[in-house]
């Protein structure tokens, strides 16, 4: 397992959150990272619970969806984009 989806499974295992598994996403724009959870392990988790763990990391600000998503019967799961960026991009002056 990569730093960044242990430093994942570490924090979230921190808060008491038993994690399945941490893949990140391909993706060359942003750093998003796909998290599942057992549902049996997890029957009380939220949205909330899960974003108080991550904000933990220090990666800057989160971009977590409203709702689980479920991929399977057994699992939660939940896409998370990490260092979203708030500013806007800026473009050189025209002349």
């Amino acid at each position: 397992m990569k730093a960044l989806e242990t430093k994942i499974k570490h924090a979230l295992e921190n808060k008491g959150i038993k994690c399945q598994s941490v893949y990140k996403m391909p993706d060359p724009d942003e750093t998003r990272v796909l998290v599942a959870f057992n549902s049996k392990d997890n029957k009380k988790l939220t949205i909330r619970k899960i974003e108080a763990a991550l904000s933990s990391l220090d990666v800057g600000k989160l971009k977590v969806p409203q709702d689980f998503q479920r991929l399977s019967s057994a699992f939660l799961h939940i896409e998370i984009t990490l260092g979203a960026r708030t500013e806007k991009p800026v473009f050189p002056a025209s002349m």
